[in-house]
């Protein structure tokens, strides 16, 4: 007889768990098809971890009676746990649907009485025979699923491989305003014996502008010293394994879809898309031998994903107004957030360009914490943004003791100064997104030939200040969209420029100027045109409305 059997797990590793009772099921009946794996937010008691679901189509010489005893026997040798009903389990098998039996008693009801108002069995249903007649309402399965009212942000397909890693976040929920807390991140950490507590030197970069760079500039200059460096930053701008990387290579395809796979069959709670990221990456750390791990902020510092070290060297690059829907009302707001990444009796440094009320909150908690501070002079080195990142990270080094050529040669990191030549043209990229940022941008410029600027920019961004900046420089302005979830409407600013709502659209038009030009208000932005340029598939996933 075929029938259909529901399989679901939420305590320890659900995936093995599944997988051990498809293995005992063998014994007695085939298995003709599987469904996908979805992680699944619990439905009728939601005080307790997520599961992980799915159903698979048999073929078995048993009747339904002698299947429900089967089932119950493989549950209880799996150590089937349920202190009461709808409660965690390590295990729980549900029989859907036997052929077009309909059976109604105390031991066995069938079709399976609650499966109409359940999204997390229905889902996975579909991957197996959407066109089931369910005997009793005799409607096909994938019409039972369409009436149903739920949020589809409570089932979702676990990845099968790296190339479903992107669809997978981006069916993720990012983490609201009322809800940024590194003890998410902590709490699934410590599941795997809390490997950011074992890393010999962290240094823990937040700031508003500059961060990036300055730790890619660090990581390349202790490198060349003879050390092994991890480094996390974001985000990316082709690949998201740029985030991820130990020296020169990015973590490999194959281990970020394990640690992904492995926490999500653990963990006992669903994270957004960069909290998943901070996990992988610092699981992937711990599991080599690395001599330092630089760990750059997503946002902020005291709240950020990445403040979970006990211990860490923390690096303040220049600190301006932003997210103030999520860090402060004023600068004074923000840098007390940032200023939440400083650890006890350790190491600080400031970049020279932060005002004195921002270095006066910084030193104030470096005294409270017993920590040494240092600042970074950078009066020397003028308008040139990318040469202050140098050098500040150059400060940094020198004062860890790290001995270095003065002399080194450093490459270009991708929309961030970048010149492309394209068809003749010259096009640089720099993903300022700040008003501060986008002055020096341009201040560095000032014998270039650059005729046109196409910018785009994320919507909770000083726009307007920006757009004055671009404009008091004389260049023409091009707005777009981008492709984020993030971006601004151009069209709300048309008194600046010419809008378009595509990329691809504007992107071609401005090359049919043949003049050089500038791509700049946002590194997601330039990472638009840039995989537009290289015919590359765009993807983006939330990880901040």
């Amino acid at each position: 007889m075929i029938s259909y059997i529901s399989l679901g797990s939420n305590i320890g590793d659900r995936l093995s768990n599944i997988n051990k009772a498809m293995d005992l099921l063998k014994e007695k009946v085939k298995i003709i098809k599987k469904s996908h794996f979805y992680i699944t937010k619990p439905m009728y008691y939601e005080n307790q971890p997520y599961f992980i679901n799915s159903v698979i189509k048999i073929n078995s010489s048993l009747n339904p009676f002698e299947l429900l005893n089967f089932l119950n026997q493989i549950e209880e040798r799996l150590g089937r746990k349920r202190v009461f009903k709808n409660s965690p389990r390590i295990i729980d098998l549900d029989i859907l649907y036997c052929g077009n039996s309909i059976i109604n008693t105390t031991k066995l009801t069938l079709p399976h009485p609650r499966i109409y108002e359940r999204p997390f069995v229905l889902k996975p249903f579909l991957d197996v025979e959407p066109g089931f007649v369910d005997p009793v309402k005799n409607r096909k399965i994938v019409d039972l699923f369409k009436g149903l009212n739920f949020n589809p942000f409570d089932v979702i397909k676990i990845p099968e491989n790296f190339n479903d890693v992107y669809s997978f976040f981006s069916n993720l929920n990012p983490r609201m305003k009322n809800d940024f807390n590194p003890s998410y991140v902590k709490e699934v950490l410590k599941i795997f014996g809390s490997p950011h507590n074992t890393y010999r030197e962290i240094i823990h970069i937040t700031g508003s502008v500059g961060k990036t760079t300055t730790a890619k500039y660090l990581c390349e200059i202790i490198k060349s010293a003879g050390f092994v460096v991890a480094l996390y930053t974001s985000p990316h701008i082709d690949d998201i394994r740029e985030r991820i990387m130990i020296n020169d290579d990015m973590i490999s395809k194959k281990e970020f879809y394990n640690i992904l796979v492995k926490v999500l069959s653990n963990a006992h709670l669903i994270l957004s898309p960069f909290e998943y990221l901070t996990v992988i990456a610092v699981i992937y750390f711990s599991s080599k031998v690395c001599d330092f791990a630089i760990f750059e902020v997503g946002m902020g510092g005291r709240d950020d994903a990445t403040n979970i070290f006990n211990k860490s060297i923390s690096v303040f690059t220049k600190i301006t107004l932003e997210h103030q829907k999520y860090l402060g009302k004023n600068i004074s707001e923000i840098t007390t957030n940032k200023a939440g990444i400083i650890r006890e009796k350790t190491l600080v440094f400031v970049s020279g360009q932060n005002s004195k009320s921002v270095i006066d909150i910084i030193h104030k908690e470096s005294v409270k914490k017993n920590c040494k501070m240092h600042i970074f002079d950078m009066q020397k080195w003028g308008f040139d943004f990318d040469m202050i990142n140098l050098e500040f990270a150059k400060f940094i080094a020198s004062k860890i003791g790290i001995k270095f050529r003065d002399n080194l040669n450093f490459r270009n990191f991708e929309c961030r100064k970048q010149v492309l030549n394209y068809n003749n043209l010259k096009i640089l990229f720099d993903g300022a997104h700040t008003p501060v940022s986008m002055k020096m941008l341009f201040e560095s410029l000032k014998n270039d030939d650059y005729k046109i600027v196409l910018c785009g920019f994320m919507k909770d961004k000083k726009i307007k200040e920006m757009l004055e900046i671009i404009k008091s420089y004389g260049f023409e302005i091009f707005l777009s969209k981008s492709y984020s979830t993030r971006s601004f409407n151009p069209f709300e600013y048309a008194n600046y420029g010419h809008c378009f709502n595509e990329p691809i659209v504007a992107i071609k038009k401005v090359l049919g100027y043949r003049k050089n030009f500038i791509v700049t208000g946002s590194l997601y932005f330039c990472s638009d045109i840039l995989k537009c340029l290289r015919e590359k598939r765009i993807v983006y996933f939330r990880e901040l409305l």
